[in-house]
């Protein structure tokens, strides 16, 4: 009798440094140990201050792949993309942890477009790379069910800045303002959005 052991990817947490300084590190502490315990089994705690010593000469992007233990640690240039029209995919994809395995998101990205906003029986997602607010009657709103629970969004559901509801197109429809939001991005309103179905 032979057993088939399902091969599970790596995971990476993708975190900003700033003059040397990791911004946020315990929510992405809580993630990684989550990771760990939830996909892996791992029940040692890794504190990953200890491993990361970032540059302070520029802002980088400090990239972290982990499974049990931690593989790489990779220290990059960070600079601002601009993001301003989205193409709307329907799609159903399991992404609930951040699996270096992208290929379920990547397919889906296009030329003519500068990210994908992905919506699953007609609620609303994430973007392939961003959580995703929509301010609606005074309030900025968060999906209540996004592919990826985000450090930046964790952070501002955690301090009452953000609700979590459910969101669909006709959300879209009604918000006076569109917002993107990650570890790197931060919180950024899109002054000019334009979604494409």
């Amino acid at each position: 009798m032979s057993c088939v052991i399902k091969s599970i990817s790596p995971c990476f947490e993708t975190l900003k440094a700033v003059n040397g300084e990791i911004e946020h590190l315990s929510f992405h502490q809580a993630r990684f140990d989550k990771t760990r315990q939830e996909l892996y089994g791992s029940t040692q705690k890794i504190a990953l201050l200890k491993h990361l010593n970032p540059p302070k000469a520029f802002t980088c992007k400090v990239r972290v792949e982990y499974a049990q233990t931690i593989y790489k640690i990779e220290y990059l240039p960070y600079t601002p993309r601009d993001f301003q029209t989205f193409a709307r995919v329907e799609a159903d994809i399991d992404y609930a942890y951040k699996y270096c395995n992208r290929e379920a998101l990547n397919a889906h990205l296009r030329d003519d477009v500068d990210d994908i906003l992905f919506t699953c029986n007609g609620e609303l997602k994430d973007t392939s790379i961003a959580n995703i607010a929509l301010f609606i009657d005074g309030e900025w709103k968060t999906p209540l069910h996004p592919l990826l629970v985000g450090t930046t969004r964790a952070r501002l559901l955690s301090c009452g800045e953000l609700k979590a509801e459910v969101l669909d197109i006709k959300s879209l429809q009604k918000a006076e303002k569109f917002a993107i939001m990650n570890a790197l991005i931060g919180f950024k309103i899109i002054k000019k959005v334009s979604i494409k179905d």
